[in-house]
């Protein structure tokens, strides 16, 4: 279906004659049915000239390297070139590492051509892009020649790779000069240009093949993109999830690639957890990339600053980060498996502590002023402790002084100053994490209120002016946006200058807020009255001290 129209089975056509010329080989072609005209194709193909991960997913990103538009009714050109042009991709810390980064010829960006076609076209776009592989100590970093060609009502995309032999061509890409995607009269489809196209056998390898072969297979995949896209710019589709607002796409990316390279094997084949481990250790490594990414930014080096993985689960983020040589520590109320295998230093900085803020354990500012020697709110918490009685349990009190200076307990207290704080699918603390004092990264997952139960937040209120009075009604947030818009708002409640992004990880719940500085600069007092008055206005945290201590005798979530 493309558009909502049902579009006819693709036609393989190696047996026929080029419509673009006698060196062409044709493989698929497709009616749209009119579903969409030149005009989306060519929208479309220049989306997926930029993010050809849309076509493979073997391919990380490309980058610009050379932008040339041509505009016919002006009869001028814009000529755009990239500082990446000199640069070679930088993978940091792969120094070390025994393989190599794979490259053919990437300091050729000289733009190609092609033979002229039998279909009256001009040149619209001409784009030297540099195709960066997920996985570049396995497939190799290349150039490639992106040409847009126009004519009336026909639009003409070609790929031209930077190698010079068919034998050189990486594995995600079809063994052949050029391929070309066309739209004219209304049909899609797809043509290859062999190496050597003046000679003959090459040509006749491509039309002997069936297919189930692979660079037949490839052609398909490229029409039913092109297709599918083409239809979607048509029917109005958007974006709805902007990236890299924060850290920059290249340099997150390549520090990803690196991080993969130097720890994925080995955790997915040591995981003994239950959960999936691709899953998680993907996820991690990307969450270690944009946080390392991140910090850099902010001119944060490992020896300056301590970070906290607040409900730090298995621990690996807080191996990935230490291995990498920053200091820190994970939290969480229960042990994980995981934590055994890691080394001992890391070991080491994993603790299983009930988290429980200490501005629920204090004594009020006000009571502070007038008694500094109060230390603690004089608070008795009950705790259900299993035992051989009647009942099956009694009741075990703990006091605020108790806790307070308790080993297992974490009231962050004793963090330094420079403390970083992580919430990475925290559950029930990711409603307080923006309340700790700390700069901070949330990545809500879980919707929990500030006494640790579970809490569905209403989406934004919409402010509807006049001249929206009777406009289309605005769909309603999900529970998850609803959740990730509350946490901004008590962060900026909170004081902070707040930054989002949605992050590149393997998972539906991807987004991250932010808060590094604060717009306001305001006395401890004042900053714990602001918490108190927040908490309160969130409707109190009354039972979470007792719902902490409860988290470590249940197994814990699976996330």
């Amino acid at each position: 279906m493309i558009n909502g129209q049902k579009v006819p089975e693709s036609d393989l056509l190696s047996s026929q004659e080029s419509s673009l010329g006698d060196f062409w080989i044709p493989i698929y072609s497709k009616s749209t049915n009119n579903a969409f005209q030149a005009t989306h194709f060519e929208q479309a193909m220049l989306n997926i000239i930029k993010q050809p991960n849309i076509n493979s997913t073997v391919i990380m990103r490309a980058d610009i390297l050379k932008e040339n538009v041509y505009d016919r009714e002006k009869g001028d050109t814009t000529f755009t070139s990239s500082k990446l042009i000199s640069e070679f991709p930088h993978f940091p810390s792969s120094a070390n590492s025994k393989e190599q980064v794979l490259h053919r010829d990437i300091q050729d960006v000289e733009i190609r051509n092609i033979p002229e076609t039998k279909i009256n076209l001009t040149k619209k776009y001409e784009i030297v892009r540099r195709i960066i592989p997920r996985n570049p100590y396995k497939d190799h970093i290349i150039n490639q020649t992106c040409l847009m060609l126009s004519g009336d009502e026909s639009v003409l995309v070609v790929y031209i790779p930077h190698i010079t032999t068919k034998e050189e061509i990486p594995f995600y890409l079809p063994p052949v000069y050029g391929i070309g995607l066309l739209y004219h009269k209304d049909i899609v489809s797809i043509h290859y240009l062999p190496f050597n196209y003046n000679e003959s056998e090459e040509a006749t390898l491509l039309k002997s093949m069936s297919a189930y072969e692979r660079p037949i297979r490839i052609a398909l995949r490229l029409l039913e993109t092109s297709t599918k896209h083409s239809a979607g710019v048509k029917a109005g589709y958007a974006k709805r999830v902007n990236h890299d607002l924060v850290v920059p796409k290249i340099e997150f990316q390549n520090r990803y690639i690196s991080l993969k390279k130097k720890y994925s094997l080995k955790l997915v084949n040591e995981w003994c957890e239950s959960t999936d481990p691709k899953k998680h250790v993907f996820e991690d490594l990307a969450i270690a990339a944009f946080l390392i990414e991140y910090w850099i930014l902010k001119g944060l080096t490992p020896d300056s600053f301590e970070f906290r993985d607040m409900g730090c689960g298995n621990g690996l983020l807080v191996y990935i980060l230490i291995m990498e040589g920053y200091r820190g520590q994970g939290i969480d109320a229960r042990a994980r498996k995981s934590w055994s295998i890691y080394p001992e230093n890391v070991q080491q900085n994993l603790l299983e502590q009930v988290i429980i803020p200490s501005v629920l354990l204090k004594p009020h500012p006000s009571l502070s002023r007038l008694a500094p020697d109060i230390t603690d709110n004089g608070r008795q918490f009950k705790e259900l402790v299993k035992d051989n009685s009647a009942d099956g349990f009694s009741i075990k009190y703990h006091s605020s002084k108790e806790l307070l200076n308790s080993d297992k307990v974490c009231t962050m207290e004793d963090f330094p100053k420079n403390t970083f704080i992580i919430g990475n699918h925290s559950d029930e603390l990711t409603c307080w994490i923006p309340l700790f004092g700390f700069p901070f990264i949330v990545i809500p997952c879980c919707s929990h209120a500030l006494n640790g139960a579970k809490a569905r937040y209403p989406p934004r209120k919409q402010l509807v002016t006049p001249s929206q009075q009777g406009a289309p009604a605005v769909p309603q947030s999900s529970t998850y946006a609803s959740l990730v818009d509350h946490v901004e708002d008590i962060s900026g409640m909170m004081g902070w200058k707040i930054e989002k992004e949605m992050l590149r990880i393997p998972s539906t719940r991807n987004a991250a807020i932010i808060g590094h500085e604060k717009y306001i600069n305001e006395s401890e007092e004042a900053s714990m009255l602001r918490t108190l008055d927040l908490i309160a206005l969130e409707g109190g945290a009354e039972g979470w001290v007792e719902n902490s201590m409860m988290l470590m005798k249940k197994a814990p979530r699976n996330h």
